[in-house]
């Protein structure tokens, strides 16, 4: 039997790097920066603008900020689900940064 805890890490761990993986993809493109420290993922924009990721271990989520708004995710079904409007983690973070880079931006959860 798998400890819950370890089981959220290696969760939070595998969707950071999709992350990583994903902005790199845009790396000649946009002007994109990111750190990652203590699973605090801080995501600069050209102008300034900021999205933050972050988990919050206590309560089982990641919680994604953008200049509009703010989103917590439950894992649901291999799916990190917001749990106000039930979308998934990639749409709500592609269209987000989609807004901020003024590039349509399309995203992979693979």
């Amino acid at each position: 039997m798998k400890k819950k805890s370890n089981n959220f890490y290696m969760l939070v761990n595998n969707l950071f790097l999709k992350i990583e993986d994903n902005l790199n993809l845009y790396d000649n493109e946009i002007d994109i920066d990111y750190e990652i420290q203590d699973y605090v993922m801080t995501i600069t924009f050209s102008k300034g603008n900021v999205i933050i990721i972050n988990k919050q271990e206590s309560l089982k989520q990641i919680w994604l900020a953008t200049t509009l708004n703010g989103y917590h995710f439950n894992y649901k079904k291999n799916k990190w689900i917001c749990n106000r409007t039930n979308k998934n983690f990639w749409e709500i973070f592609q269209n987000a940064c989609s807004l901020q880079s003024n590039k349509n931006l399309i995203f992979y959860d693979n």
